[in-house]
């Protein structure tokens, strides 16, 4: 049985990406600041306390594993709406550095992470709304701490695969998953639920391979 290290578990995208990834027969170490958000069960889960913005936790966490994804978020989400000024904690630039050093001392290769439209070559299909917003929010610390962990990756030899999924919702699965490059998404929409299972079942294939693919949902009639 293959075991995914996930990161980001007790977030909304991240439970849903445990729950489908124990469905399909994986086993999954979730490395969680607080275990006890964590309401999933099984005997394949195995929930390790740490932050993966710790070397020494990610380390820990990653034994036996044979790979990785991430659901993490730069910064909580009243902070990244705030126009207030902050210092930018560097969350996923400092978890993919650890993440991408460990990988290599124990010979992992593929690593599936979240990003979002708007960040790197994908900047100007993002609306212009959400671009705005992007410049006067602490929204631009959050796509700029994006850019360096995709950037971290792109140079990287890892099989790494960056999913760039347009506005989130709490919806129903429904529909079809829509793969786009170098064009906005229509609709501009997608479900958790969508892209947890898009970034799980990433692992298996190659279609995405190296490639930061924008992702929507067409709803089903």
């Amino acid at each position: 049985m293959k075991r995914i290290l996930l990161y980001g578990a007790t977030g909304r995208t991240g439970r849903l990406a445990v729950d489908y990834a124990l469905q399909q027969g994986y086993a999954v170490t979730a490395l969680v600041r607080t275990p006890e958000k964590l309401l999933s069960q099984s005997p394949h889960l195995t929930v390790v306390p740490g932050l993966p913005t710790n070397l020494a936790d990610v380390r820990r966490a990653m034994q036996g594993c044979d790979f990785v994804i991430s659901t993490l978020s730069a910064l909580p989400e009243a902070d990244s709406f705030s126009l207030r000024k902050i210092t930018p904690p560097h969350t996923l630039e400092s978890a993919m550095r650890h993440t991408m050093a460990v990988m290599n001392e124990l010979g992992l290769r593929r690593i599936v992470t979240l990003s979002s439209i708007g960040v790197g070559d994908s900047w100007p299909y993002a609306p212009w709304y959400m671009r705005l917003m992007i410049r006067l929010t602490n929204f631009r610390l959050v796509f700029a701490d994006h850019n360096r962990q995709e950037s971290l990756l792109q140079q990287s030899d890892l099989e790494w695969i960056i999913a760039r999924p347009v506005a989130l919702n709490d919806k129903e699965l429904s529909g079809q998953l829509v793969v786009r490059y170098g064009q906005t998404p229509v609709p501009f929409a997608i479900s958790r639920q969508r892209l947890a299972r898009f970034m799980v079942d990433a692992l298996a294939g190659d279609d995405y391979l190296r490639k930061a693919p924008l992702l929507a949902e067409q709803p089903g009639h």
